[in-house]
């Protein structure tokens, strides 16, 4: 591992998609985008990063960013095509990772870092949050971001504390690996992809979860909506949608959960069965034809009632930096302390 090189996946199309017409989420800008990335470059070359190596782009993120700034840094796009698609942040995150970068700074949704962890490999992810539900990344100031990555990559903090270990989904189609997700996998009852994104409870038939955690959004909030005791523990999730049919009586009382389901969408949630999911277990999904969804945007379609989909909860997920250890870990160890010579 190059202990002074660190990537950015900034992601032009990330904070767009169709929620801002259906609820109330921010548009993310790209000139946003660019400033965070300015004050993460200003962070990294803080810590003695050398060389930072980023995603190409049609709108110049990074190359914008620096155009501003007096860096000494040897800063430079990867080698590769632009097509456009989610693919070049995968097809980044391979190239980062063969590089030997010491961490990854991403910028974009759940959708970007779950792209970006199917190509790091073990490379540390710090996930600045820019898309519409953010579950896996958080909203924190590019300084800050730029400082803990540096202090990964040069080797200033280091330990189980400072990078941790996320879980992940993995779904499988017949039996083979079909894909993965970082925070829930869905099905729909659209036949169709459409937009990619999912808000509507009505098309949802049912849920995994990666994680039972407060304070989300999105189809990951019902996790610590229907399990409040599992918070802080490794367990994953398993919830059926709607009311249970083949037990429904009429006039019966359906349980209904009041999830923010995306930014300011607020929408009562059917329920019909949920169970907790412990590490290396797996979920079998209804056999019927359905559209699947990972972490939030539809991705591929079931089309026959015969073939099985499964969906196991691998503790072994991406890396991810603790930012406050890291700093913490960082001022204990004196990398922020240095000695001047005052001259009256």
């Amino acid at each position: 591992m190059s202990q002074h090189l660190v990537g950015i996946v900034a992601n032009p199309a990330s904070g767009k998609d169709i929620r801002r017409l259906v609820a109330h989420g921010s548009t993310f800008d790209n000139n946003e985008k660019i400033n965070i990335v300015r004050r993460v470059l200003l962070g990294l070359e803080a810590t003695g990063v050398s060389q930072v190596r980023f995603m190409p782009d049609t709108y110049a993120i990074v190359e914008r960013a620096a155009s501003a700034l007096d860096l000494h840094l040897d800063l430079a796009p990867l080698p590769m095509p632009v097509l456009g698609n989610p693919g070049d942040s995968q097809e980044a995150a391979q190239r980062l990772a063969d590089l030997g970068a010491g961490c990854i700074i991403t910028l974009g949704g759940d959708g970007t870092n779950r792209v970006v962890a199917k190509g790091c490999s073990d490379v540390p992810l710090v996930p600045i949050s820019t898309g519409t539900n953010n579950v896996f990344p958080r909203m924190i100031e590019g300084t800050i971001a730029g400082l803990a990555a540096g202090l990964v990559a040069t080797g200033a903090t280091s330990g189980d504390d400072i990078v941790t270990r996320r879980p992940r989904l993995d779904v499988l189609l017949d039996g083979k690996p079909k894909d993965l997700a970082l925070v829930d996998v869905v099905t729909s009852r659209q036949g169709f992809i459409g937009a990619r994104a999912l808000w509507d409870p009505g098309h949802v038939k049912e849920v995994v979860l990666s994680r039972v955690a407060p304070a989300e959004i999105g189809m990951a909030s019902l996790g610590g909506l229907l399990f409040p005791d599992a918070f802080g523990g490794s367990s994953g999730a398993y919830i059926a949608v709607g009311s249970d049919t083949a037990n429904a009586v009429a006039d019966a009382t359906v349980r209904c959960v009041l999830a923010p389901l995306a930014p300011g969408l607020i929408r009562r949630v059917p329920i019909a069965s949920t169970r907790l999911l412990e590490t290396g277990e797996a979920a079998d999904l209804r056999q019927e034809p359905c559209v699947v969804a990972l972490d939030g945007e539809r991705e591929f379609e079931v089309l026959r009632p015969d073939q099985h989909l499964r969906v196991i909860l691998n503790p072994h997920g991406p890396r991810v930096v603790d930012i406050n250890a890291a700093l913490q870990a960082g001022a204990a160890t004196g990398a922020f302390t240095v000695e001047t010579t005052i001259h009256q």
